[in-house]
């Protein structure tokens, strides 16, 4: 339930930490904190869908990262020094969330170090992450990118139907995470389409065959 951030704590110990938290049911598009707001909240995400983004200088937010059940986030809190939020997080769907306030987390944290090297994990985790969408921004095409961006939401938070994998996906969600235009997502998901590969429908994706993703 809680995913990385008790992996490895004890069961009883699990058990006293998530008492200390609080529970939130989040509706869609309810955000939960602004980037460079101060941070006072640390997250676990229990069910649905919760986007971080940051706004550039055209004034419009860009997606970030798309959290799924047992993700962490606001890690910021469990710095000793005051941060702010580095990003913005908002639901993308009904949801439910645990929740702990900065005081609460620093306490845990002091007497449980393991927090904070989850903590530290699932952070670098992230840095990976983005250090490999860096090394593709160089090293492979637009199609490479989207169909790795689809193909990870699929694996991450994607539905088996009778004839492929449901992703709830907008095509310019899809273009951010693969650092493309949404011009370029939607001709490539048009051609997808038509290869059979996808199957398209509003604010959603099915991967009917993901070997047609992949480079021919």
């Amino acid at each position: 339930m809680t995913g990385r951030l008790l992996a490895g704590v004890d069961a009883i110990v699990q058990r006293t930490i998530i008492a200390e938290a609080g529970r939130r049911k989040l509706r869609p598009g309810q955000v939960l904190y602004r980037m460079d707001e101060p941070a006072e909240h640390l997250y676990v995400l229990l069910e649905g869908r919760v986007h971080l983004s940051r706004p550039v200088r055209s004034g419009r937010d860009v997606l970030v990262s798309v959290l799924t059940p047992g993700d962490a986030f606001g890690l910021v809190c469990l710095l000793t020094r005051r941060a702010c939020y580095m990003g913005t997080a908002e639901a993308m769907e009904a949801g439910e969330a645990i929740v702990w306030d900065r005081a609460t987390v620093q306490r845990l944290a002091h007497h449980h170090p393991q927090l904070t090297a989850n903590a530290l994990s699932v952070a670098l985790a992230m840095v990976a992450q983005f250090a490999a969408r860096h090394e593709a921004l160089i090293d492979a095409s637009a199609p490479e990118r989207l169909a790795r961006a689809l193909s990870n939401l699929g694996l991450q938070s994607g539905t088996r139907s009778a004839d492929g994998i449901d992703i709830r996906i907008k095509n310019e969600q899809l273009a951010a995470l693969a650092d493309v235009s949404a011009f370029t997502a939607s001709r490539q998901l048009q051609q997808w389409e038509r290869e059979g590969a996808v199957k398209k429908s509003r604010g959603a994706v099915r991967i009917v065959d993901p070997d047609g993703l992949l480079p021919h």
